[in-house]
């Protein structure tokens, strides 16, 4: 038997919580190097006139079999929640993979989800710092934009932001 159990105890709740402030610590370091990644990912992909158009085929293509079938979209909004953060790529993907429809409508584009995702993603950042440097003019470039795809939005920004209207509700 101990001589000083209360001191065991509290030192052993002590050991918990540093073992739980590391373990949650690791979690939000892998999250932000995912981030990172991420970030690089959608960076070094390249848009260009042929994807934009396939893009929109399927973007039109997913929109509408989400609004003909709302329990499609709910399926999707509950296999995208993720409450550590936004989604990563990988997660994004993973939730449109349970949606044959979905996979299928993207496929018939040319696209995995995976490509998919990276290249909504690359068209929202690249069109958002587009419109923001519009507004703002020394705005610097997210991470997640090359000067490549910045360029490339910026010749495209009408027709990536009728897209957006048209697919996503977006006004910008």
């Amino acid at each position: 038997m101990t001589r000083f159990p209360k001191l065991h105890a509290v030192a052993a709740a002590i050991a918990i919580l540093a073992g739980t402030a590391a373990f949650s610590a690791a979690q939000s370091n892998n999250a932000a190097n995912q981030q990172m990644a991420d970030a690089k990912e959608i960076r070094d992909y390249q848009l260009t006139t042929d994807k934009l158009t396939r893009y929109e085929g399927a973007a039109k293509a997913v929109q509408k079999i989400l609004k003909d079938n709302p329990a499609v979209q709910q399926k999707l909004d509950s296999d995208s929640q993720n409450s550590s953060g936004p989604n990563s790529i990988a997660q994004s993907a993973a939730a449109l993979d349970k949606q044959t429809q979905l996979v299928a409508a993207i496929k018939s584009a040319g696209f995995g989800t995976h490509e998919y995702v990276v290249l909504t993603y690359a068209l929202m950042a690249s069109e958002s710092y587009v419109a923001m440097k519009k507004s703002v003019a020394n705005t610097p470039m997210p991470q997640d934009v090359s000067p490549a795809n910045a360029a490339f939005a910026e010749a495209n920004f009408a027709r990536i932001q009728i897209l957006a209207q048209e697919t996503m509700g977006a006004s910008n």
